[in-house]
C-alpha cells in the first residue's frame, strides 16, 4: 500500500497544492502579515513534499539538485509555524524584537546548501550516495538532527502560546484544531527525519503522507469554515482588554498630550529620549505607554518617535536644499547617520539623498506616516488628531487618569 507507485503521486499532489496555496496567499491586493508568513510556510511544505517524492523515487541519485532546499525548508518550519500562530492570535502586535534572529539557522542552512550544490555534479552525487548508505553516521545527518531539535523547541513555544488562550470557552474548537495540526506536523517531521536516518522506509513515507494530509486539510478548511479564525482574534483581544494596564486612564487625553509633546515641545529632537523619560513626561508608567502605543496606535516606541523625526527631516531636505544632510540628521534627533538612513528608507522608501534629488511632491509627504505605522490618517500625520487651540490650552494641566473608566 505504501509502495513508491502509490505514495509519490500523492506527494507531488500535496506539493502542487502547497504551491497553489502560496499563490492564494499572495493574490489579495491587501496582504496581511499572516498571509505573507503563511505563504512562506506553504512554500516550505511544498518544497519538503517535492523533495520527499524525489527521495522515494531515488531521483537524487541521478539529479542531485532534486532535493535542493530540503534542509532549509525543514529548518524554516519551526519559526514560520510559531510566527503564523502568533499572527493569528495577535494580529496587531509586533512579532518579536528582531524577527531576523528566527531565520538565522535557516539562513545558514541555505548558504550551506548553495555551497554544497554549487559544486560539480560528480562529487555531489558521490556524497549523497554515501549519505544514503551510512545514513545517520554521515556528516549531513547532523544538519537534520539539529533542525529537528530546534523545530521541537519552536513547537514547544507554540504550545505554550496556545495554552494562554485555551481557557476561553469560545475558542475551544479553534485551539483544538491548531493543537491537532501542530501535533501532526511534529510527528510528520520525526517520521521523515528518523525514517530516513535509520532506513525505515515505511515510517519515512508515512511522514510524507501526514504532511500531504496537513496541506490538504488547510486547503479545504477555509471553504468549509471561512471565518473559522475570526473568533480567535476577537476573543483574545477582548481578554487582553479585560487585563489592560490602561484601565483608569483617559486615553483620548493621553493621545492629545503625547501629540502635544511631539508637535509643540518637539521632544523627538532629543537623541536621548527613551520610553522611560517620555512616560515620566506623560505621568504614566513605561509599561502603560508601551501598551498604549502597541494597542491603540499600532506602533512601537522607536517607530513612533522616528516617524516625527523623519517627517521634519523631509521638510528640511525640501525647504533647505543647501543644508548638509548630516546636520539635519543630528538636528531631528538621530545620533548616527546609519540609523538615520535606515529609518528614513523604512518610512519613505528612499535615502535622504534620493528624496532630495527627486524633490518629492506634497501629496507623497502625506503618505509618510501611514507607511510608518500602518495607521490611516485622521487629521495630520502619524495617525494622530491635530490639537485645536482649546485642546492645547487645556491638555497640559489636565490629569490623564480618568475618574470613571
Amino acid at each position: 500500500m505504501l509502495n513508491p507507485e502509490v505514495v509519490t503521486p500523492l506527494f507531488y499532489f500535496g506539493s502542487g497544492l502547497s504551491f497553489l496555496l502560496v499563490v492564494q496567499k499572495l493574490i489579495p491586493p491587501v496582504k496581511r502579515r499572516e498571509d505573507r508568513i503563511g505563504a512562506l510556510l506553504f512554500l516550505s511544505l511544498g518544497i519538503i513534499l517535492f523533495t520527499v517524492a524525489n527521495v522515494v523515487l531515488e531521483i537524487d541519485r541521478t539529479y542531485p539538485h532534486a532535493i535542493f532546499l530540503l534542509l532549509t525548508s525543514f529548518s524554516a518550519i519551526g519559526p514560520l509555524s510559531l510566527l503564523y500562530t502568533h499572527s493569528l492570535i495577535y494580529p496587531n502586535q509586533a512579532l518579536y524584537k528582531d524577527i531576523r534572529l528566527h531565520f538565522l539557522v535557516p539562513g545558514l542552512f541555505l548558504l550551506g546548501e548553495i555551497l554544497f550544490f554549487g559544486r560539480p555534479w560528480d562529487p555531489i552525487i558521490s556524497d549523497l550516495g554515501e549519505f544514503r548508505n551510512i545514513r545517520y553516521k554521515h556528516y549531513l545527518s547532523w544538519g537534520f538532527f539539529l533542525t529537528t531539535a530546534l523545530t521541537t523547541s519552536y513547537f514547544g513555544f507554540r504550545y505554550r502560546m496556545l495554552l494562554t488562550v485555551i481557557s476561553i470557552p469560545e475558542l475551544k474548537s479553534q485551539i483544538r484544531f491548531i493543537f491537532i495540526l501542530a501535533t501532526i506536523t511534529v510527528f510528520a517531521m520525526y517520521s521523515l527525519v528518523f525514517g530516513f536516518m535509520f532506513g525505515l522506509d515505511v515510517l519515512f513515507r508515512i511522514g510524507g503522507l501526514l504532511v500531504t494530509s496537513i496541506v490538504t486539510l488547510l486547503f479545504l478548511a477555509p471553504s468549509r469554515y471561512p471565518d473559522f479564525f475570526a473568533p480567535l482574534t476577537r476573543e483574545v483581544r477582548k481578554k487582553k482588554y479585560e487585563k489592560s494596564l490602561l484601565i483608569g486612564l483617559d486615553l483620548n487625553l493621553l493621545e492629545l498630550r503625547i501629540q502635544e509633546l511631539m508637535r509643540e515641545d518637539k521632544l523627538y529632537r532629543d537623541p536621548e529620549l527613551t520610553l522611560h523619560s517620555l512616560s515620566e513626561d506623560l505621568g504614566i508608567k513605561p509599561y502603560q505607554l508601551t501598551e498604549f502605543l502597541n494597542e491603540h496606535l499600532q506602533t512601537g516606541f522607536h517607530n513612533y518617535i522616528n516617524g516625527f523625526r523623519i517627517e521634519e527631516a523631509v521638510n528640511l531636505l525640501e525647504e533647505k536644499p543647501d543644508q548638509d544632510i548630516l546636520s539635519i540628521c543630528y538636528f531631528v534627533g538621530f545620533n548616527s547617520k546609519s540609523s538615520f538612513n535606515d529609518a528614513f528608507r523604512k518610512v519613505t522608501g528612499k535615502t535622504p539623498t534620493q528624496l532630495r534629488q527627486k524633490k518629492v511632491e506634497g501629496p507623497e509627504k502625506q503618505k509618510l506616516h501611514t507607511a510608518r505605522s500602518g495607521i490611516p490618517l485622521r487629521k495630520g500625520l502619524g495617525g494622530m488628531v491635530e490639537l485645536s487651540d482649546s485642546d492645547r490650552i487645556s491638555v497640559k494641566n489636565r490629569p490623564i487618569k480618568a475618574e470613571n473608566r
